[in-house]
């Protein structure tokens, strides 16, 4: 890699500025590495601690003891391998960073050869190898993931890096470089746009089983066809605001054109291909109009000669402002070529006569050339043949229709894949019917469930108590609202669907129950920066958990995203939720927020989708 800036984290006074979440436990995510190299990497952690630094074996061996139980071991640091293994990556996926770190260090003193493989590769290119804050349990900054694959992959193509499998290089130049490997699943760096990021969030929220994803292709074709008539739309209109830029200076300026002995050369028709972007050759046009309304000012002789005087210096400023823009211009725009891309002589005539500027001809008897690049040299008295448009017309007509064709040929398909659609949609109701068929055989698993929530909100279960059937959204908000009063405070907004439709309300208990134990008691540890939506996804499968919604979207749908509970507002900007269609049957969200003096969750909006700017 030629450059290494682009390797490096945000600094902040010449220190390493850690990213919002970069906790040990999150290099064991399945969005960083596999669950089979994360089981391999605890395996050879675990069968290497005798090899170990006496510091790095009695971590881990600690980290064992405190956090895993392990049947007929008082120590369970001393129980065999395979009956550590599962319990210690089930241990650091619901967020033991402590583990994670223990794992870590003996694992990369069993692999000194790569360690030493990958410092020495990263302090060629000025990188760090402080390795990960093992005191604070957490990674000093974040690879973007495109980076840390390319310098992952650079080590391991060297001779010395074919020895070991890849996803070791991964895993140890994380380690080695203390950076986290980007635990996004999407890369959006460099994407600005609200829209674009919302629609990628959107995406995101969408489940790998919808049937959205078979559509994929086409909306690949659809988005590169867009850009394609975008670019060309802007790559025209762009070409047409610099003609019109030249015309309106050569028009409004001709005699201090002529008293520079400046004269116009046509546009080049790949000039935008250069080094210079038509924002930039607009920008110069622009500049030179500025300089010349300044030298305008300046150019008559002073009534004193000590306004003279002043007006000598202001002018020769001028004067070599206005001369290094023209070179500028010149350089760039000049071509012993004709160019194929100049609108039709008759267009410009139309804009300078409805404009009120000089046309072509008053140009020419004027005696300064048409509409052209501003270059040095004597003002030239003859015509100036204006190129033709209609070239670059015709080609833009013939890619239009083109699009168009490809357009039809997608439409097809879409048709197609939708009539598949609508045959899987058939096979999922079918499914859904056994599934509720099913369900009414799970009384018992129910009841057991509902017992083990009840115990986890720390309450008394009755003998007595039966399973409680849920018909509805309602049922299941209800019984959350009985079962967790302490820890849960329904406030839900004007914006809720209070009879939500959606299919599977036994689903929304558990979630509210989730939010009510697991979520309310990582709230009330601050110091724990757990992964709540994989632990989510780990107690209500097909849900997901996101933490935060944009600004713009939450000041332009504010009765969306806030709640009030006596007189105080709530931001519902966190929320958990299952599916990404408009059937209300299969899409719900739930809006909520955290109040540290109460230690509530205030659960705030409850429906298909909260409102933002594409809905």
């Amino acid at each position: 890699m030629s450059s290494t800036s682009k390797l490096e984290p945000k600094t902040e006074g010449g220190r390493w500025t850690a990213a919002p979440d970069t906790s040990l436990n999150l290099i064991f995510s399945s969005y960083v590495i596999s669950p089979d190299h994360a089981a391999r990497t605890i395996d050879r952690a675990l069968e290497s601690r005798e090899g170990a630094a006496d510091s790095s074996r009695s971590t881990l061996n600690s980290a064992i003891k405190d956090g895993i139980d392990v049947l007929g071991f008082r120590d369970a640091s001393r129980a065999p391998t395979d009956q550590l293994k599962a319990p210690i990556l089930l241990e650091i996926f619901t967020g033991n960073d402590r583990l994670a770190g223990g794992v870590l260090r003996v694992w990369a003193d069993s692999m000194e050869s790569l360690r030493g493989l990958v410092a020495e590769h990263l302090e060629a290119r000025g990188i760090p190898t402080d390795g990960p804050d093992l005191r604070r349990r957490r990674f000093h900054s974040i690879w973007l993931r495109s980076q840390w694959r390319q310098v992952r992959d650079e080590i391991a193509d060297t001779e010395t890096g074919r020895q070991f499998d890849k996803d070791d290089a991964g895993l140890m130049l994380c380690y080695v470089s203390g950076w986290l490997a980007d635990p996004n699943r999407v890369e959006t760096a460099g994407i600005d746009s609200e829209l674009f990021l919302e629609l990628i969030n959107d995406l995101d929220d969408l489940p790998s089983d919808a049937p959205d994803w078979d559509s994929t292709d086409l909306l690949i074709n659809a988005v590169k066809q867009l850009a394609e008539d975008k670019a060309m739309d802007r790559k025209l209109a762009n070409t047409l605001a610099i003609r019109q830029a030249t015309i309106e200076v050569i028009s409004e300026f001709t005699e201090e054109l002529r008293y520079l002995d400046l004269t116009i050369a046509p546009l080049r028709a790949d000039y935008d291909q250069g080094t210079i972007s038509m924002s930039e050759s607009l920008a110069i046009i622009e500049d030179l109009r500025s300089s010349l309304v300044k030298y305008r000012l300046v150019r008559p002789q002073g009534t004193t000669r000590t306004e003279e005087q002043e007006r000598a210096i202001q002018r020769a400023d001028c004067e070599s402002i206005i001369l290094e823009l023209a070179g500028k211009w010149g350089t760039l725009m000049t071509s012993p070529e004709v160019p194929d891309d100049e609108p039709p002589a008759q267009e410009l005539r139309e804009h300078a006569s409805e404009s009120g500027s000089a046309t072509t001809s008053d140009l020419e008897q004027s005696g300064t050339g048409g509409p052209s690049a501003i270059g040095t040299g004597k003002a030239q008295a003859e015509p100036v043949q204006i190129p033709d448009l209609e070239a670059i017309g015709s080609e833009l007509k013939q890619s239009r229709q083109e699009n168009d064709s490809l357009r039809a040929e997608s439409t097809l398909l879409a048709q197609e894949s939708a009539d598949l659609r609508a045959d899987r949609n058939m096979l999922d109701e079918q499914n859904s019917r056994l599934k509720d068929e099913l369900s009414q055989s799970r009384n018992m698993q129910e009841y057991w469930r509902r017992a083990y929530v009840t115990e986890s909100a720390g309450q008394a279960r009755e003998e007595t108590e039966r399973p409680v059937h849920l018909t509805s959204v309602n049922d299941a908000l209800a019984l959350a609202a009985k079962s967790f009063p302490d820890r849960l405070q329904l406030a839900l907004n004007s914006k809720s669907a209070k009879n939500s439709s959606f299919r599977k309300p036994e689903e929304v208990f558990d979630a509210l129950a989730w939010l009510a134990t697991e979520y309310h008691r990582r709230r009330m540890d601050p110091g724990s920066a757990p992964n709540f939506d994989m632990l989510l996804k780990e107690a209500c499968p097909g849900w997901s958990y996101r933490p935060k919604q944009t600004e713009i979207t939450k000041e332009q749908f504010a009765e969306w995203y806030t709640t009030t509970v006596d007189g105080r507002s709530y931001e519902l900007d966190t929320h958990i939720g299952k599916g990404a269609s408009f059937d209300p049957h299969q899409t719900i969200r739930i809006a909520f927020d955290w109040d540290d003096e109460l230690k509530k969750v205030i659960v705030g909006y409850i429906g298909r989708h909260q409102r933002n700017r594409r809905s």
